[in-house]
């Protein structure tokens, strides 16, 4: 996973050299509209793959999942038929407009990537994930390089190589799967299907608004940029979320896949604090030093490395680097809620989160001040996240105690540094 994220980091340079701003704004508003629909495109059943006892009740729900992916990418190209030109023009990209008919493409790939991650996170299969991860990034950065080179095609090289890596990546680790696992999906039956559908049906019912939420609230400051400023400010602010948010995005991923199942280990043992202070503390060391360095020179960095042209992605990055590492912190940790029970909490919170989110962004948007609505986000949503961690840390029994322990070992070098 590291490899994979730092390929793409190493090839941004030559990115922003082959594109402009404008192409990373549309490239970031496709993105993001997908980045919405997919949290849903299982209805959020692939998170319950880790729980049952019996595996052959686990490839019930996989082929669920699996099922309801593709409904839902016939929905989503129906809607694209009506819609995309009133979508892309209301974000300020008409050019968004004929990339959206990829979009049910792009759904099954990631939609089936979901499914095909908490199956393989369950039988322990992390090196094929990892593959998979590698394999897209390859893949991507290779066709966006590519077409930038010799086509110039605009934001279509960006959108294009993206779906390109997902659709490659998620058939290889299908293959892999079925390679490795084809004797326990001979399990599956209709009445095994509707049973575990039954057996889990708080998923769909809390789980996905929670979930939807949550992506609409990550993806509100591209979506509300691209309405009320110019693709190029939604490019600065998609390239830092490129080289920041995304890899600790990846890494918080892999992170809390492996979380999951042993927080609901760790409960019925009683070990669940010692899990959730070891596994903050070591987030802590991990994201800590990085976004202290882009707090401090982030705008210096961005324009040595990617020219003077994109300094104010590196102003952006400033703004948003306490909410980015409280993020960090704090999402990996998050199954805590579903391991105990807590999915009505968690929804609250995430309503909480989007209307306090959307609030700031607008208000930034009415007053025609990018930097502002960057400013009143970054501050809300790291406050936010700092409850958010509390609560999880209050729910597992983790005591004050144990909290600074974590914190102070970490602490003393970045602090030096800075």
């Amino acid at each position: 996973t590291t490899f994979a994220q730092a390929l793409m980091i190493l090839v941004a340079p030559i990115l922003t050299r082959l594109y402009s701003p404008e192409d990373f704004g549309v490239y970031a508003l496709y993105t993001s509209i997908l980045g919405i629909i997919a949290v849903v495109s299982c209805w959020r059943y692939e998170l319950a793959i880790v729980l049952p006892e019996k595996d052959e009740d686990a490839a019930n729900l996989l082929v669920l999942s699996i099922c309801i992916c593709f409904g839902m990418a016939l929905l989503t190209l129906a809607l694209v038929a009506l819609f995309r030109n009133p979508v892309a023009n209301l974000l300020g990209a008409p050019g968004l407009a004929p990339w959206l008919w990829f979009m049910p493409l792009s759904l099954i790939a990631a939609g089936l990537f979901q499914a095909f991650n908490y199956w393989s996170t369950r039988r322990k299969q992390f090196r094929r994930l990892a593959v998979r991860q590698i394999t897209q990034s390859i893949v991507t950065v290779t066709t966006q390089l590519g077409t930038g080179f010799v086509l110039h095609p605009g934001p279509g090289g960006l959108i294009g190589g993206s779906i390109l890596g997902q659709v490659t990546a998620t058939i290889r680790l299908a293959r892999h799967i079925w390679r490795d696992d084809s004797n326990v999906l001979r399990g599956i039956s209709l009445k095994g299907i509707k049973t575990q559908a039954a057996l889990y049906r708080e998923f769909p019912l809390y789980q996905i608004w929670a979930a939807l939420l949550n992506a609409i609230s990550s993806m509100t400051p591209i979506l509300l940029l691209g309405y009320f400023f110019s693709p190029a400010t939604v490019g600065f602010f998609a390239l830092g979320q490129k080289l920041v948010a995304s890899p600790l995005g990846i890494v918080g991923g892999s992170v809390s896949q492996v979380f999951f199942p042993r927080a609901e280990l760790a409960r019925r043992q009683g070990t669940l604090d010692k899990l959730v202070v070891s596994t903050f503390q070591n987030l802590l060391s991990i994201g800590l030093f990085p976004i202290a360095v882009l707090a401090v020179i982030g705008p210096e960095l961005i324009g040595f490395i990617f020219g003077a042209g994109w300094v104010l992605a590196g102003v952006f990055l400033r703004l948003l680097s306490p909410y980015l590492l409280f993020n960090f912190l704090s999402a990996p940790i998050s199954p805590v809620f579903s391991v105990l029970g807590k999915q009505k909490e968690y929804l609250l919170f995430n309503i909480t989160y989007f209307l306090l989110a959307v609030s700031a962004l607008v208000i930034g948007g009415c007053k025609n001040d990018a930097q502002l609505a960057i400013t009143l986000f970054g501050t809300i949503t790291f406050l936010l996240y700092c409850y958010f961690g509390a609560k999880i840390f209050q729910m597992s029994g983790v005591t004050l105690k144990a909290t600074w322990l974590a914190v102070s070992t970490v602490l003393p070098p970045v602090i030096s540094f800075i």
